[in-house]
């Protein structure tokens, strides 16, 4: 809605706490949900949740923060849709390294149709790591599309090949095969990856949460797998030219930005991150997609159209997650 819409007893702290709320629908790794929103009068700062890392496979907190920088795109495209203008200001500051970035509300912002489509996408996402049936490998100028989604946060986007993809396949098996048998990385998997004590977003739909093993193709908790190789899905890789925490909320953003614009022309879509995690295979991706960049992630994308709907991923409480400060 405009601001001419918006109704009078609506204020920024309402604006902003639902931004936050409608946020937390956004994808994260392992659902692991890392976040933690403080609403100070105008403002909206995303902190990490520590508690919620996954140390064994996330000692540095990339994937952490990565999932952070998805909640923090998802809570612009909320903000957009309320007709609320905001800056956004991302911070890196060692006196308080969990205070990721603030959101400022500086006045009415005019609704868009394309603020409508990535919204409603925001509702109707679905993650699907089931065998894509489709089309095959997608158009160019779905590719390009996507990857112009991923611009604005200096994050590059490639289209793996098939020999590529054949690689990225093997390494997320050599991976999962690693993780199943090493007792320590079994054993730092906080129970909520598995059984976790939360609630159910509003109409996310979400599979593959279970740990961060099942992001490898067609492991998808609570579903039968389906007919299919996977031959008709496209593998998208994100890489940045810096490895640093910025680049991992930028690159956190910018999934959460392609995944939208994917939703909103009727694309299934799933993350893998096991490919970055062990630093040989991540080493290896890197060569073959871009050596003078560093692989994030990767997502696959591909057409499930007949597929029964996914079941829905719990979401923390929100009381959990959203914190308001008293101001004087």
């Amino acid at each position: 809605m405009s601001e001419t819409q918006r109704p009078a007893s609506l204020s920024a702290r309402d604006v902003l706490y639902e931004a936050a709320r409608v946020a937390c629908l956004a994808p994260s790794i392992a659902n692991s949900q890392p976040w933690h929103w403080r609403i100070h009068g105008d403002t909206l700062e995303l902190h990490a949740d520590r508690s919620r890392q996954l140390t064994d496979a996330d000692p540095q907190g990339r994937s952490m923060i990565i999932s952070c920088g998805a909640v923090l795109h998802h809570a612009t495209v909320v903000l957009a849709v309320l007709g609320a203008a905001a800056t956004a200001e991302r911070i890196n500051d060692p006196a308080d390294p969990d205070l990721l970035a603030r959101l400022t509300l500086t006045g009415p912002h005019q609704v868009t149709a394309e603020d409508m489509r990535l919204h409603h996408a925001l509702r109707t996402r679905c993650t699907d790591q089931r065998p894509f049936l489709g089309i095959g490998p997608l158009p160019d100028e779905v590719i390009d599309l996507l990857h112009y989604a991923a611009e604005p946060f200096e994050v590059s986007t490639h289209a793996l090949d098939p020999s590529q993809a054949d690689l990225l396949t093997l390494a997320a098996r050599s991976t999962a095969t690693v993780e199943r048998h090493d007792a320590g990385f079994q054993d730092g998997m906080p129970l909520w990856t598995t059984c976790p004590d939360v609630t159910i977003g509003d109409d996310v739909q979400e599979t593959g949460a279970a740990s961060v093993g099942d992001d490898a193709p067609g492991a998808s908790p609570g579903l039968a797998p389906g007919h299919g190789d996977d031959r008709h899905t496209t593998y998208l890789a994100f890489t940045t030219t810096h490895d640093t925490r910025a680049d991992w909320l930028r690159t956190g953003e910018a999934l959460s930005a392609v995944l939208l614009t994917a939703t909103t022309i009727g694309l299934a879509s799933s993350v893998m991150s096991d490919v970055v995690e062990a630093p040989e295979v991540r080493a290896t991706l890197r060569e073959v997609v871009a050596p003078a960049e560093y692989p994030q992630l990767t997502v696959r994308l591909g057409v499930n159209e007949s597929a029964p709907a996914a079941p829905l991923t719990p979401r923390r409480p929100h009381d959990e997650v959203i914190e308001v400060v008293a101001t004087r």
